[in-house]
């Protein structure tokens, strides 16, 4: 399993949208998400496509256009977010590029591929219970990726985390 950027990014695209309507706004526009990503325009713009032919996000046009999410990020997990992003969520070799036709074609025994298949289906369950409304809580989603501030034990049980 290799989550690529376009997954990561996806995910955190959405996520900043998500967390930017809880605050107030009705769209986000395509410079204000790469910025606070760190991330080109030109990239930031073909993730939000993605996201968009994925029914995770809706492009709004005019002055005040942006994109917005297509549903409520309560309803929208991260296993379609990926989707979207990536086209899987867990790549089955079997599936995509099998080792040989003989070997993975249907029908043919393989204690492997069940395996895989398996494990899929449990990565799939997971991703299904994290909303982008989850990670839209957090308030490191709404902070610029350069100026978040490390998080460590230490600060976490009450200490000043150090300078």
């Amino acid at each position: 399993m290799r989550i690529t950027q376009w997954g990561e990014y996806g995910i955190h695209c959405a996520a900043f949208i998500a967390s930017e309507h809880a605050a107030g706004k009705e769209t986000i526009g395509a410079q204000e998400i790469a910025d606070s990503q760190g991330i080109a325009l030109d990239y930031a713009q073909q993730v939000l496509q993605r996201l968009r032919k994925g029914g995770i996000v809706n492009s709004v046009r005019g002055p005040q256009g942006g994109y917005q999410l297509a549903r409520p990020a309560a309803n929208i997990n991260l296993r379609d977010t990926l989707i979207a992003c990536e086209g899987y969520t867990f790549e089955v070799i079997c599936e995509s590029k099998p080792l040989s036709d003989e070997r993975c074609k249907d029908g043919t025994i393989c204690a492997l591929r069940g395996v895989w298949l398996d494990l899929r289906e449990h990565v799939d369950s997971f991703l299904l219970t994290k909303t982008l409304a989850d990670l839209a809580r957090s308030s490191q989603v709404r902070a610029n990726p350069n100026e978040m501030v490390q998080i460590t034990r230490s600060s976490t049980h009450g200490e000043t985390p150090p300078s």
